[in-house]
Formats: structure tokens, C-alpha cells, sequence
């Protein structure tokens, strides 16, 4: 392997298998894992390992051809979500997903400006590794992109959030604009994750989101991080806002480990890409990844996953 793949901690755990929220390295210890951002639920889930090698053995290939379950997969996905976004989209990766996004964006608002927060994180791609400022000095922020400082809820007080947040958006627009650029999008991850991880108070995004539309832009949330029910108050993290964003992107968790991500959008965003682009994506959406994310799907409801979310989040605050 190239010498450049960064490990998690100074000695590296050498994992041989997982178990719920259980991890296991090769001398059998035992770790709780309360870190990992891919299993959402649970490592080795056995109803989305019976799901996967189900589909595997009939059929697993392109999305050339009809296959009903991406068709079953999209509606029960965009159910879960406002009814204004209505299409969705399916990668392998979240920086697929943001990558996407942005094309889409741009050709919606024929700008190219990009607003995202100091420290944020949205993906590898040339384009989005560009606007992950979180890489550090090994990644220069593009030219079209400016950063403005995360809405953090530590220093600030909770009834100035979110106009301390729009005003940095709206400095971030004029900024754009005196160098000529317009801005085509607003960016964020809706938990800051990278920034700190701020949440509340639920709402403060709605400034935001008003100061980029105004100035002819859209907004995407970043739901790899908070979707899926993982704040425990919604299934997604924009909904604490009351906020209905003009796309959605998502990744790793969909497939619990198993590359599936995407995006949702408005039809009337999605419109001028649709008609001036074409876009294929060779193992976006294959039957074995939206079998892997359909049964994602069920454990959440089943195991009524938000509420327990909110239990055990409840419980480690007190």
C-alpha cells in the first residue's frame, strides 16, 4: 500500500471482526465502539449480511438495466424526507454524493461560489477535497471557495446563533462577489461534526439558508454524519431545523459499511443538469447495495432505532 493511508492512533488496532457495537482485534480483546461513523446499526448486522449475500447470489451488476430495487430503495429513502425533494440519486461515496451535488448546483444557478465552514470535511474528489478544509495544509481551498466560522454553540449564546452564522455567510457572499464570483451554494455538514459538533439550539440554520438563497444560491445539507436518525430527535439533522434544503447528500451509513450513498433534490434544481449532463455511476444504486440499504432501513424501524438513539444520548449527558 502507498505510504500515505493515515491509520487511526500511534499503534494501529489490527480489528479481525465486529459485533454490534463490539470490535474485537486479532489477540481477542474486546472494544466498545463508540467512534466508527459507517455502522449504523451495529457492526455485522446479520439482517443486512443475510441481505447482501441474498442479492449477491441472484444478481449483482450496473444500473443499466431495470431492477426494481433501486426503484423500491428511492421511494422508501424519499419518504423519510420532505416531499419538495423529489428525485433521487445514487453514488458509491459521500464525496461522490458532494462531488455530485455541486455539479448540480452549479448548473441550477450558473455560479460557482461555494460557502462551507472553517474545518469542514465533505470528501477526497479533486473538486470537494478542495472545500474539506479539514485536510489540512495537504489540500489548498479552491479559488471559488471561502470558509466562514461554524455556528459554535459553546462560545456563543444560544439566541445569537444563528444570525453570528448568517452574518459570516453573508460576509462570505460579498467576499465572493468582490472577486467577481457568485455564489451557487451554501455547504454544510448539519451537525458540524468536523467543527466541534454543534446542535442546538435546533433552528439556528434557518438564517443561513435565507442569506444564500437571497443572494441566488442553494443549500445543501451534508447528512453523512447526522442522517439516519442518528441525533435521536429526527431522521435526518436538517429536519431539527425546520428547514427543507434543495439537496441532500448522504454515504457511508445507507449501507452500513457497504458502499452506498447518493443524494436527494429538488426536481426543479436537478433540471438543468438533467438537460445539459449526463451522469452514470458504473456500481451507484447496484441491486447488492440498495438490498444493503433497504435493510438498513427495516432495522431502524424496526428496532424503533431514532427513540433508542435518544435514550442512551439522554443517559450519557446526565
Amino acid at each position: 500500500l502507498a505510504p500515505y493511508d493515515p491509520m487511526f492512533y500511534e499503534e494501529p488496532l489490527h480489528i479481525v471482526r465486529g459485533d454490534g457495537v463490539w470490535l474485537y482485534d486479532a489477540s481477542g480483546e474486546r472494544y466498545l465502539d463508540a467512534y466508527n461513523n459507517v455502522a449504523s446499526v451495529g457492526h455485522c448486522h446479520p439482517q443486512v449480511v443475510q441481505a447482501i449475500a441474498r442479492q449477491a447470489a441472484q444478481l449483482n451488476t450496473h444500473t443499466r438495466y431495470l431492477h426494481e430495487g433501486i426503484l423500491d430503495y428511492a421511494e422508501r429513502l424519499l419518504a423519510t424526507m420532505p416531499d419538495a425533494l423529489g428525485h433521487a440519486m445514487l453514488t458509491c461515496t459521500g464525496s461522490e454524493a458532494n462531488d455530485l451535488a455541486m455539479r448540480i448546483a452549479r448548473a441550477h444557478t450558473g455560479a460557482q461560489g461555494l460557502i462551507i465552514t472553517r474545518f469542514a470535511y465533505h470528501g477526497v474528489t479533486a473538486s470537494i477535497a478542495e472545500a474539506s478544509p479539514s485536510l489540512g495544509r495537504y489540500v489548498k481551498l479552491g479559488d471559488n471557495v471561502r470558509t466562514v466560522p461554524a455556528p459554535d454553540s459553546y462560545r456563543v449564546a444560544p439566541a445569537l446563533l444563528g444570525a453570528v452564522f448568517a452574518d459570516g455567510v453573508r460576509h462570505a457572499i460579498e467576499d465572493l462577489r468582490a472577486h467577481g464570483i457568485r455564489p451557487a451554494a451554501l455547504l454544510v455538514d448539519t451537525v458540524f461534526s468536523s467543527d466541534g459538533i454543534f446542535t442546538d439550539p435546533p433552528g439556528f440554520l434557518k438564517d443561513a439558508v435565507a442569506a444564500i438563497r437571497a443572494a441566488g444560491g442553494v443549500f445543501v445539507a451534508d447528512e453523512v454524519q447526522p442522517g439516519l436518525g442518528r441525533t435521536g430527535e429526527a431522521f435526518w439533522g436538517f429536519q431539527r431545523h425546520g428547514v427543507v434544503p434543495d439537496i441532500v447528500t448522504m454515504g457511508k451509513p445507507m449501507g452500513n459499511g457497504h458502499p452506498l450513498a447518493g443524494l436527494a433534490v429538488r426536481p426543479e434544481v436537478l433540471e438543468a443538469f438533467g438537460r445539459e449532463c449526463r451522469y452514470f455511476n458504473t456500481f451507484g444504486g447496484n441491486p447488492v447495495s440498495v438490498a444493503a440499504g433497504t435493510a438498513v432501513l427495516d432495522v431502524i424501524e424496526q428496532t424503533q432505532l431514532i427513540a433508542q438513539v435518544r435514550c442512551v444520548g439522554k443517559y450519557l449527558r446526565e
